[in-house]
């Protein structure tokens, strides 16, 4: 006991100040002492963890799960796999599991490798927590090992669909709402000799080598996407699930081709597209290929018709698109997006009055505008007061209700400017400066990676050998051009 205890409490260094390089040999000599301590005396580990969580007393120091993440980790790992040991109850293993993944040390899990992610995989699939436990666990771990959350890994995928499929999406928004920059295995990206260095963008040191995650297929990412988007329909956030499902629509394919995730994530964009700006753009989102184009509008012809019925004051063929295309709703799982579309066409239709008025009697609004849901006006003036008052408490709307002196009550249409004090204009300044300051690291470490592509040294030199007409034009502008579609994910492989 006294000898695992003083190998398990070895790391890591006392004096905070070391530097990178004297951390990472620290860090893998710990790692090898565990490993051999794992190999030889595993269940050592499981006859005195009680005594090294301090369940029982022991004249020992205990393993911190935030101080001694790696040692805790070891012990952890041993208790858990390759079932549930049956040394301490079940209950306390858990609650210990929990404890750990809330706390650790994410630089130093960064050499945990192949036990952590068994852990965060065993954790994600939902067999050992409760969900909504286990969601929380996971975004923790994951924003942990990076604060950032800029890089894509395969505990994303299990944290969203165990979040989605349990409807446990708040503890999961963390990482969700993070903008994906990096993926597994990226081109021009090396594993770093000190993986310890804060400093370091994540490609360097979450890989398949350093076992911090597993290879991502495209369909995982597509699929991470998708769900992400139908999380954010969930809890009604249409902006965002809009450009989660552009995400999938402009995914980088060979051959102008176009999967069945594709078209499912364009058919539910048409839908939320409505839902967030009250029409659908005719124009497809940026960098989304002729050819896909043509396949999205043959494959969602029946979307694009009701998009089209829906930006107009003809209720009736909204109505009738609707209904016509009922049972393909439900094929599609849409039937949901499609009765909150409906729902929503008045508030729209009322919405598009500030085009023509400034102020406008709310007998008017009413004998104007119809519910799609029925077809008609609504029944009386108190009706559509309730609509306004509804829209403008969820900022749909700026405007106000008025009455004259003969009782007749008015919506006056606000402008939407929003003057901002002085305090929350600071304030704003500060979030924007704080923003360039995430994005500038993002940009070096990108630079840093397309500076060492053979592709674009390549495309360099043949700039290089045009005509001095040509010199003014900056190099980086066709360079996309040049490179293969499969590229332009990196580590994303197909299936």
């Amino acid at each position: 006991m006294d000898q695992h205890a003083s190998t398990l409490l070895a790391f890591p260094p006392q004096d905070d100040s070391v530097d990178n390089e004297t951390y990472h040999k620290a860090a893998v000599a710990h790692v090898q002492r565990i490993s051999k301590m794992i190999k030889e005396r595993s269940r050592d580990l499981v006859v005195f963890s009680a005594e090294l969580f301090n369940v029982l007393p022991s004249r020992n120091p205990v393993v911190d799960p935030a101080v001694n993440s790696l040692s805790y980790l070891a012990i952890l790992h041993a208790l858990l796999f390759p079932s549930l040991a049956a040394k301490l109850p079940q209950d306390l293993i858990l609650q210990k599991l929990v404890t750990f993944m809330m706390v650790f040390d994410g630089r130093q899990c960064r050499y945990g490798g192949p036990p952590l992610l068994e852990i965060m995989d065993a954790v994600g699939s939902g067999r050992l927590l409760p969900p909504s436990v286990a969601v929380e666990c996971l975004a923790s771990a994951i924003l942990k090992l990076d604060p950032s959350g800029t890089i894509l890994t395969s505990s994303h995928i299990l944290l969203t669909k165990l979040a989605y499929d349990t409807d446990n999406i708040q503890p999961a928004l963390p990482v969700i709402e993070k903008d994906i920059v990096y993926y597994p295995g990226m081109a021009n990206h090396q594993d770093a000799p000190y993986l310890c260095d804060l400093e370091l963008p994540p490609p360097l040191y979450i890989s398949k080598t350093s076992g911090l995650t597993t290879s991502l297929k495209s369909s995982m990412v597509l699929e991470y996407d998708l769900v992400g988007g139908m999380m954010y329909c969930a809890r009604r956030e249409w902006w965002k699930a809009r450009k989660a499902f552009e995400r999938v629509i402009t995914f980088p394919t060979k051959d102008g081709g176009c999967s069945k995730i594709m078209v499912e994530a364009f058919k539910k964009w048409i839908l939320v597209s409505l839902l967030a700006d009250g029409r659908h753009s005719n124009t497809p989102p940026p960098h989304t290929s002729e050819s896909t184009v043509k396949i999205f509008g043959i494959l969602a012809r029946s979307y694009v018709s009701f998009a089209t019925a829906f930006a107009t004051d003809d209720v009736e063929q909204l109505k009738l698109e609707a209904h016509n295309n009922a049972q393909l709703w439900m094929e599609d799982g849409n039937v949901g997006l499609v009765e909150e579309v409906m729902a929503s066409y008045q508030k729209w239709r009322v919405l598009s009055l500030q085009d023509i008025y400034t102020k406008i009697s709310i007998a008017e609004i009413r004998q104007q505008t119809k519910s799609a849901e029925t077809g008609a006006v609504l029944n009386k003036d108190e009706d559509v007061e309730a609509l306004i008052h509804n829209m403008i408490i969820a900022g749909m709307l700026k405007g106000v209700i008025e009455k004259n002196d003969d009782g007749t009550k008015f919506l006056l249409f606000l402008s939407p400017t929003t003057h901002l004090s002085e305090r929350e204009l600071a304030k704003e300044i500060q979030g924007y400066a704080a923003k360039l300051r995430e994005i500038k690291k993002i940009f070096t470490a990108t630079s840093q990676r397309l500076g060492t592509s053979k592709e674009y040294i390549k495309w360099v030199v043949k700039e290089s050998k045009r005509d001095k007409s040509s010199e003014a034009q900056d190099p980086t502008l066709a360079f996309d051009t040049q490179i293969d579609d499969e590229d332009l994910m990196g580590g994303a492989q197909d299936q």
